[in-house]
């Protein structure tokens, strides 16, 4: 049992999780490995488990605690989730629905544009 929480501890993924709940299951898991949970081994693993961009993106820098470590993890997956939202409201509102609209002043005559007669049935 302890061999099998060690070797998920480290294989622990983020995955779908948030970085808090990653932190979280990575931290429960961490007891079942206590040689590997000084602080730079512990920066070591968890920055192994974050997505790739997040990976990436605290990878240059160096950090003085673990704790240090996970809380500009979540600001900076903070930061990325709200550009997301961001996108996806402006695609939502700029994009995907260019149909022509038309006020009921215009009428049917610029609704049935085509060639004369066409849709004149009178």
């Amino acid at each position: 049992m302890m061999e099998l929480k060690q070797e998920e501890f480290r294989s622990l993924r983020m995955g779908s999780m948030t970085v808090a709940e990653y932190q979280d299951m990575f931290e429960q898991l961490a007891r079942y490995a206590p040689n590997e949970v000084e602080d730079a081994d512990k920066q070591h693993l968890f920055m192994k488990g974050l997505y790739y961009e997040l990976r990436l993106q605290l990878a240059g820098n160096t950090y003085p605690t673990f704790q240090a470590l996970v809380n500009r993890a979540i600001v900076l997956d903070n930061m990325r989730k709200g550009q997301d939202k961001k996108r996806r409201m402006l695609a939502r509102d700029s994009g995907g629905n260019n149909r022509q609209r038309f006020n009921s002043q215009q009428g049917d005559q610029q609704r049935f544009q085509g060639p004369v007669g066409q849709w004149d049935h009178n």
